[in-house]
């Protein structure tokens, strides 16, 4: 049994730890200006990050980045011919080899705005959720693919994307809706706009990948059809010199060659 003594060591024991008395509020300060700290902290961290996006700008971005996207349109089980590269120079289209060229030159067609929508309308392709309209023959859900018993007419469209440097064995993400809206994140993807059965997840890469390495050596001029009306004449004897072009609706008349005695 303890003595007198040793309660009242104890008691003082106890008592030394108690930096307050009986109904005084416990201090708050320290632990306030802690959460002051973080908060203020998570702050400047959100504000330089904002910072840096304003100056860098959202890519792709305008008169700054160029980027390269294979693309191909496939039909049941192979690739259309690569949509043809148009007259003009769009922000964003196709260069005729199965490659789309990404480069905005204003805010219209940077950032989130760079979208396979800007795409379809420079290369003429009519796209819905249920079809798409490439040189004026349309693909439809619904429409058959494949002969005797594989034949089945429970095709829908779908968009398959593969990240850059995908291989045949890279499963792809598809999409299945709203394909105009697809935003080009970065350089190098891989995208097939497919009429397709409705229970196939793959399908083969487009050939264009391989033309991701070098887009520009490649890449086919657009196709120039002479005006209604437009005549050419030619003189007997004349020599027409290769790569020479003919403005439409303009009259060429090419001067006889001379050859001396």
């Amino acid at each position: 049994m303890g003595t007198a003594s040793t309660s009242k060591k104890i008691q003082r024991v106890q008592q030394s730890g108690v930096t307050r008395r009986v109904g005084q509020r416990r201090q708050l300060g320290f632990p306030a200006a802690v959460a002051a700290i973080i908060i203020v902290g998570l702050v400047l961290v959100m504000l330089a990050r904002d910072a840096r996006i304003n100056v860098d700008g959202e890519k792709p971005r305008a008169n700054q980045d160029v980027w390269y996207q294979a693309f191909g349109t496939f039909v049941c089980d192979k690739y259309l011919d690569p949509l043809p590269s148009p007259s003009g120079e769009p922000d964003i289209g196709p260069l005729g080899n199965g490659i789309i060229n990404v480069a905005p030159l204003s805010d219209e067609f940077a950032g989130e705005n760079a979208t396979l929508g800007a795409f379809f309308d420079a290369a003429d392709v009519k796209v819905s959720n249920s079809s798409f309209t490439v040189d004026g023959t349309t693909y439809k859900a619904g429409q058959s693919c494949g002969s005797g018993k594989d034949a089945t007419k429970k095709t829908v469209v779908k968009l398959f994307v593969w990240p850059p440097q995908a291989t045949e064995k890279t499963k792809p993400t598809i999409v299945t809706e709203d394909f105009a809206d697809v935003s080009f994140e970065e350089s190098e993807r891989i995208y097939a706009l497919a009429l397709v059965p409705e229970s196939k997840t793959r399908i083969k890469l487009p050939s264009s990948v391989n033309n991701l390495s070098n887009p520009l050596a490649t890449a086919v001029a657009p196709t120039t059809t002479a005006a209604p009306g437009a005549t050419t004449t030619t003189v007997p004897g004349a020599t027409t010199v290769p790569g020479a072009t003919t403005v439409p609706g303009s009259t060429t008349t090419a001067a006889p060659t001379t050859t001396a005695p």
